[in-house]
């Protein structure tokens, strides 16, 4: 397992004949190495929190009291988005998964299978590391949202879509692919703008951004306002239940749960939809 050595054994052991014959003689064993007692759970989980190789982007609790250092709240995202409670025999899609903690928390709700998408390998956001201390068996693929429908060929009860929209240039693209992969719920978290845009909160707007100029992030793309988020869902089939936006005032996120429905935009225009094709990185995990 990961994180752990196993000594070997020493060439020549000395060993003490537990029933010698009156003329062999003994050979003295010799006190045995003091054995490390394993580490306790909170211990693992605290050192796990404490470990700076790999980027911790979310919060989430690891074990009774120990939390990742991330900025990125589970527990509230899953508040916002209203997943249910249990899940049990339900199939889950989290898209954008980084540290996997969304995941991690369907899989201990329930969820019968979990899929955990993200374009960088398992180690980076060391989603092996803390899987193998959950002794989860979530599985990672490394892929491209443009790219699922055609990489699954399937569809899940729940798709998450959290703190990713904003990063994609093309995120009416990325909402069509998240609908043909969604049997029932579909949760979807933005960045949006209706702060930077306040007169305009009841306009469907976004702001686009052509290079790092919001947070020094170049890859920040778009941001919508509250309201073209949830008509950019609608037009892809994706019906909003309930929205939650924050801080109320003057909102900079926004959460929208939705249930899949027949698309909107293929009776309103002439364009057909549309397969990408991304240069293959995928890589599905489940050991």
């Amino acid at each position: 397992m990961q994180g752990n050595q196993h000594p070997s054994d020493p060439p020549h052991r000395p060993y003490t004949d537990l029933n010698p014959s009156p003329s062999e003689e003994l050979t003295a064993a010799e006190p045995a190495p003091a054995v490390s007692p394993r580490p306790t759970t909170r211990e693992r989980a605290t050192d796990l929190a404490a470990r700076t190789d790999f980027v911790w982007h979310q919060r989430f609790e690891l074990t009774v009291g120990v939390y990742t250092p991330g900025v990125s709240d589970i527990g509230f995202l899953m508040d916002k988005a209203a997943v249910p409670e249990r899940l049990d025999g339900l199939s889950v899609i989290d898209i954008g998964t980084t540290n996997g903690g969304a995941a991690f928390e369907c899989e201990r709700r329930g969820a019968s299978r979990v899929v955990a998408v993200d374009i960088s390998d398992e180690n980076w956001f060391g989603f092996a590391a803390i899987k193998d201390y959950l002794g989860s068996r979530v599985e990672h693929l490394r892929a491209s949202v443009y790219a699922l429908p055609e990489l699954l060929d399937e569809e899940f009860d729940v798709v998450l879509l959290w703190g990713v929209l904003y990063h994609l240039r093309h995120p009416l693209l990325a909402l069509d692919n998240v609908r043909k992969l969604a049997r029932n719920l579909v949760s979807v978290e933005s960045l949006v703008c209706d702060h930077l845009l306040p007169n305009q909160r009841d306009v469907p707007v976004t702001r686009f951004f052509r290079a790092d100029e919001f947070a020094g992030d170049s890859s920040n793309w778009f941001a919508p306002n509250v309201r073209c988020l949830t008509d950019w869902c609608r037009s892809c089939g994706l019906e909003p239940m309930t929205v939650r936006a924050w801080p109320e005032e003057a909102p900079e996120r926004a959460m929208v749960a939705a249930s899949a429905v027949r698309p909107e935009w293929p009776a309103l225009s002439y364009e057909q939809s549309l397969r990408c094709s991304v240069p293959p990185v995928t890589v599905l995990s489940t050991s």
